[in-house]
């Protein structure tokens, strides 16, 4: 099939659907967190391409109707660029699962049950708390707001999966990590702190579903990596304010190898590489994706 031109190609069609695309996924089951936008759209995008099935979680009513009813027409648009028919069985749901409520884990595991069968594949933990969590500016709501949201439920959320036996063998656990981890700025204590604790519970969640412990034979083979992801030109940024935006390039550009903005689409590109059968070796593991702006070796 010829490679279309872009003016070929719908708005929002990432590349590597313009000519074919591998429908490795079918029949899988992805929950990716926050995926009305942004990052968690476009990582939405990419499995759904593969022929996974999506429940993308989200925090309102109008964040729904992106997930529910323009993700799932853009997908079915984009599959009319490939060599593929949409497949059958790929459903795209919405859920309005907060991270900051008790109950997202529970509002998770019952529409899985509902709706896919009991089954997930692959999990995203991409919502997060983006608050940063000024040093001499914090109070304990803030503080405890801030591990709610990026600690305390992912945790309850791979946890309700494990109890309920939903993961399948070979399954994939991804935290979205951000460069922060690692580049630290007294200005964002609480985030940072947050995306280095979820690098470390993939590290416990990879030993533990490997393969090695009895009580996790039913998802054996599964990994679990967090993505490291650099200065990306999302809204959330982009809202941030043009002096912001300017501190963060002056900041974040003489230390990228390639010297420009992420995409929502690099990251996700990225995140489809570990959900992939060929990434079954890799787990454990922190992978940038921050144009080598943070080099791990």
């Amino acid at each position: 099939m010829a490679t279309l031109s872009k003016a070929d190609t719908p708005a929002g069609v990432p590349e590597h659907s313009k000519s074919s695309c591998k429908l490795d996924l079918v029949g899988h089951v992805a929950v990716v967190t926050g995926a009305s936008r942004g990052i968690g759209r476009a990582i939405a995008l990419n499995l759904a391409l593969r022929g996974c099935s999506i429940l993308g979680t989200c925090a309102n009513e109008a964040s729904l109707k992106l997930i529910s009813s323009v993700l799932d027409s853009e997908v079915s648009q984009s599959y009319k660029h490939t060599a593929h028919s949409r497949p059958a069985e790929l459903q795209i749901k919405g859920l309005i699962a907060d991270i900051f409520s008790l109950e997202c884990p529970a509002l998770i595991a019952n529409q899985l049950a509902e709706s896919f069968n009991g089954r997930v594949d692959i999990f995203v933990n991409n919502a997060c708390d983006p608050m940063p969590g000024t040093i001499g500016e914090m109070d304990t709501q803030e503080v405890q707001h801030s591990l709610l949201g990026n600690i305390q439920t992912p945790v309850m959320i791979v946890d309700e999966l494990v109890r309920r036996r939903f993961f399948q063998p070979s399954s994939r656990i991804i935290y979205i990590s951000s460069i922060r981890s690692k580049q630290p700025w007294s200005k964002q204590l609480m985030y940072a702190a947050g995306k280095s604790a979820g690098e470390s519970l993939c590290r416990t969640w990879a030993q533990a579903f490997g393969g090695k412990e009895e009580k996790f034979q039913f998802m054996r083979g599964t990994t679990a990596n967090a993505v490291l992801v650099g200065l990306t030109q999302t809204e959330a940024v982009m809202n941030c304010g043009p002096e912001m935006v300017a501190e963060f390039q002056k900041e974040m550009f003489p230390s990228q190898s390639i010297p420009r903005f992420g995409q929502p689409e690099d990251v996700a590109s990225v995140v489809g590489l570990i959900c992939s059968a060929e990434a079954k070796w890799i787990t454990g593991s922190v992978i940038s994706a921050s144009g080598g702006g943070i080099k791990i070796g």
